[in-house]
């Protein structure tokens, strides 16, 4: 997995539209997140219709790709839904929360979500992944309560693409304990704190 395409991939999709979901549709990705053939077996229609029964395909018609960007999508809604969790003053502290609750909150289906980032890492399905990753992002920063606009709305989202990629590839190769992909979220989160804090000195040094 290259992270550089997909931070590339995050940030040429700043404004992704809503994907159209159902509690059809979402019940039928939770059966299929928890089958066990969904983390070890590549993803194909014919899996999909294991898993999670026999028209289950017949809710996704854009192949898996479609199922990948739902289910991502899934877990960008499983955050909001919790954001009163997320409470500290400090709108860096309320990032590193929403970005932490929703790996946590997707452990047990870690397996799955390896094989959903490889379904959208096909070069055909770039611009699923530009969405998906895109959205996510968004939803980090919607989840915090972010309501920059203008050129500090897209700066902060192309800044935690980098943060956001890193720490998901991070958690699926090496993430099996929660208190190193926190550590590895702070240590980012703090490099780009001091990447900040030197710019903005030296803008004011040129202003």
């Amino acid at each position: 997995m290259n992270p550089s395409a997909l931070v590339a991939a995050a940030t040429s999709a700043l404004e992704p539209p809503a994907l159209q979901n159902s509690p059809q549709g979402d019940a039928l990705l939770r059966r299929f997140l928890a089958d066990p053939r969904a983390g070890s077996q590549p993803w194909t229609t014919a899996l999909l219709r294991q898993c999670a029964g026999a028209d289950a395909d017949l809710l996704f018609p854009d192949g898996m790709a479609q199922v990948a960007e739902s289910c991502f999508d899934l877990m960008d809604r499983d955050m909001l839904a919790d954001t009163n969790s997320f409470r500290s003053r400090k709108i860096s502290r309320r990032v590193r929360a929403a970005v932490l609750f929703r790996l946590h909150h997707a452990a047990p289906h870690r397996a799955v979500i390896r094989q959903a980032l490889a379904v959208l890492l096909v070069p055909t399905h770039a611009r699923a992944l530009a969405r998906t990753l895109g959205r996510s992002v968004n939803a980090i920063w919607q989840a915090a309560g972010d309501t920059s606009a203008g050129f500090t709305y897209v700066t902060k989202r192309i800044t935690l693409s980098g943060v956001y990629v890193s720490t998901l590839l991070f958690w699926l190769t090496r993430g099996g304990n929660p208190a190193s992909v926190e550590e590895f979220l702070d240590r980012r989160l703090s490099e780009v704190g001091r990447i900040t804090r030197l710019r903005n000195r030296l803008t004011g040094r040129i202003a």
